[in-house]
């Protein structure tokens, strides 16, 4: 007989259990108990293919399992690497380490043993979980931060008279508050000159304002190290070459002085005599202005006097420098919507001058009409036309294979943080972030042209997508990890302050977990756990940039943090708003040594806590004395005018009434409102 090609098919197992007699076939005529076969025990008959496939799948299986440890031992910080590295030697199983961390067996001695990198209270399949599993570079798994200990530690608290040093303990990781990588505190240690050249400067060929070589030189250093790798605007290499060298192909009077009123702002938490220069420099920017005709170093100078008179409250003319600029670079060609085809003839210091003016003027115009929202502003119509600087060579035609533009060589790749020259590989990758905001914006604020409000909810998902993909690509020295460079942590913070200002129109209308995501498969795949989850990466960028960089004391660039995670405090339903909200205002306290706007911000953040919660006008009064104690205003009496500031505080206000949102306003509402709670508080007690 012909053998058959397929199995034979035995009979079921009985189902009656051990014990039991069987009711029909030959057990009953034999009166044995029939036993069920155990379920680990193999059945038999099963053919070769298809035990083949079980052990790939389970091959398949261990491989995922692998390969999401590598992740997890990538995104972690290096205690928490460590300690599941140690885990795995414990288990020896990739499958249940991985499990443990993600909430499987063993949850509960997992999570005592204190390396987890999460809150053991949140849910799992929760959309933040997926985002931290899937775009770790964006959401990296967090470390707890003790409520109580943030509470008592020093960044809760006044300035305290001399330098302070004080720890914060965030889980297993030690954050000191400054760090050798950062400026010291004021005072500690001098700042040293960013370029040798700098030791031939000749101030007297600039200014007519009396100020020592040495003094500008360290001036004009702390504004290199700390604000222009954010900034860009110009090539610091030109543009030191110029000024010792008392050329005027990339320097320019305007420009010098421009940069001196922000830069004397910056190094006045280094020596508090810099104070009485910034109005002096900023004046005699504003009056070279109108004599300026259209240049690159023009427009870089006017962007750096906009923001010095924005951190020092001196007028309404903030906006105005920021629009000329723009509107500048546009009579000169970089902004006019065709393609930009360097010719031959171009010499590579001027298109670099270009780039860097062009690209720098575009992303401070996107951050002040995305970030400040001031009434007026202008936001690009189209990016600049000329190429980023670091990609200038693909977009020459010069036939030179291997020649360097902007310290990119054509098809290399982003290598390692260049410490010596930091804007070469920093300034690029801003260049591309403010421009896919840009061009995503329109989607969920209401511009002309703008899509069909039963459009937006979709679309703004797939720009959300498109932004944390993006952040996939960036070089490797972007990302979040311990010892960062300060503008690194800035960069963050911007990151997901723009991802909350993307999600802020229809969660601040609606109930926070209104409008359901469609790529996305965790149980809570909604616009307001997406904002959440940017929220908590929030929360600890600002804790760890506050704990361990100087800079967030002198540095106003990265404030916009603050009045987000602020707003969000305020709206939300976070247990411990509070701690977080006194972690903004007195961080604006810091700054408050440096940059006068500070104050009024944390006034008008003050004024929106009195209006949301139950906070009494004493408390609030207390905390705004301190602020002016540790603030310029303290140090030098002699400035009495008052603080301009018409960018917005409320930004749930901002949607509906501008006018009443802006910090100016806001703060201006302090006295009465302090009273009139503190009224209805001795009104409660009466009763």
């Amino acid at each position: 007989m012909q053998r058959s090609k397929y199995p034979r098919i035995l009979p079921a197992v009985p189902t009656t259990l051990a014990g039991q007699p069987s009711t029909s076939g030959n057990s009953s005529s034999t009166g044995k108990d029939s036993k069920k076969r155990p379920l680990s025990q193999p059945r038999p008959g099963a053919c070769f293919d298809c035990r083949t496939r079980k052990s790939k799948a389970k091959r398949l299986i261990n491989g995922h399992n692998a390969i999401e440890l590598v992740e997890l031992l990538k995104s972690l910080r290096e205690e928490s690497s460590a300690a599941l590295l140690k885990r795995l030697r414990e288990k020896g199983d990739a499958a249940v380490v991985v499990a443990e961390f993600r909430g499987g067996a063993n949850e509960s001695d997992f999570y005592s043993s204190r390396f987890e990198s999460r809150d053991s209270r949140r849910h799992r399949g929760s959309l933040e979980d997926e985002l931290m599993t899937n775009n770790s570079k964006v959401f990296p798994a967090l470390s707890p931060i003790d409520p109580i200990v943030l509470a008592r530690s020093s960044l809760l608290r006044p300035t305290p008279p001399g330098p302070s040093f004080v720890a914060l303990s965030l889980g297993e990781t030690t954050i000191p508050q400054a760090t050798p990588l950062e400026y010291p505190e004021p005072l500690d240690k001098p700042v040293e000159y960013c370029d040798e050249r700098l030791q031939y400067l000749q101030v007297g060929f600039w200014t007519n304002i009396n100020v020592s070589n040495d003094f500008a030189a360290k001036v004009i250093s702390a504004y290199i190290i700390t604000d222009h790798p954010l900034l860009g605007l110009f090539d610091s290499h030109l543009f030191i070459d110029d000024l010792v060298g008392q050329k005027t192909n990339y320097c320019s009077r305007f420009l010098f002085h421009a940069l001196m009123s922000l830069g004397f702002q910056t190094y006045s938490s280094f020596d508090q005599e810099s104070t009485q220069y910034v109005s002096e420099f900023s004046q005699t920017a504003e009056a070279l202005w109108e004599t300026q005709k259209d240049s690159y170093s023009s427009m870089a100078g006017a962007i750096l006097l906009s923001i010095s008179l924005l951190g020092h409250g001196d007028s309404h003319d903030v906006l105005r420098y920021t629009t000329d600029a723009l509107r500048m670079g546009t009579r000169l060609g970089l902004f006019c919507g065709s393609i930009y085809q360097p010719s031959v003839d171009t010499i590579n210091d001027d298109l670099r001058a270009q780039c860097y003016a062009a690209w720098g003027v575009f992303n401070w115009n996107v951050i002040t009409s995305m970030f400040y929202r001031q009434p007026g502003s202008e936001s690009p119509a189209s990016a600049p036309t000329v190429p980023i600087p670091g990609e200038i060579y693909n977009k020459m035609r010069t036939g030179k294979a291997n020649e360097e533009v902007g310290g990119i060589e054509e098809g290399e790749e982003y290598g390692e943080y260049d410490d010596d020259n930091p804007s070469e590989d920093i300034f690029p990758v801003l260049c591309n972030f403010w421009r896919l905001l840009h061009e995503a914006r329109w989607i969920y604020y209401t511009v002309d042209p703008s899509p069909p409000i039963y459009l937006r909810e979709v679309l703004v998902e797939y720009a959300y997508r498109e932004l944390i993909a993006w952040v996939g690509t960036i070089p490797s020295f972007f990302l979040r990890r311990d010892h960062n460079p300060h503008y690194v942590m800035v960069f963050h913070i911007w990151l997901h302050a723009a991802i909350l200002d993307m999600w802020q129109p229809f969660i601040y209308n609606d109930a926070p977990d209104a409008g359901q995501l469609r790529t996305f498969s965790a149980r809570d795949n909604t616009m307001g756990a997406a904002y959440t989850a940017s929220v908590n990466q929030l929360k600890q960028l600002v804790v760890e940039y506050r704990s361990r960089y100087a800079a967030s004391k002198y540095s106003i660039l990265w404030h916009n943090g603050l009045i987000y995670l602020a707003n969000a405090m305020l709206r939300g339903t976070d247990p411990e708003w509070h701690i977080y909200l006194l972690l903004c205002i007195y961080g604006y306290e810091r700054l408050g040594h440096t940059y006068r706007i500070s104050e009024v911000i944390g006034r008008a953040l003050l004024v929106m806590t009195m209006r949301n919660t139950q906070m009494s006008g004493t408390e609030a009064s207390k905390i705004m004395e301190e602020l002016k104690m540790s603030g310029i205003v303290h140090v030098n009496e002699g400035i009495q005018d008052r603080i301009r500031a018409t960018f917005m505080a409320d930004l749930t206000l901002a949607l509906t009434n501008p006018e009443a949102a802006n910090v100016e306003n806001m703060a201006n509402e302090f006295s009465d409102l302090a009273t009139f709670q503190d009224l209805i508080y001795m009104g409660d007690l009466m009763e």
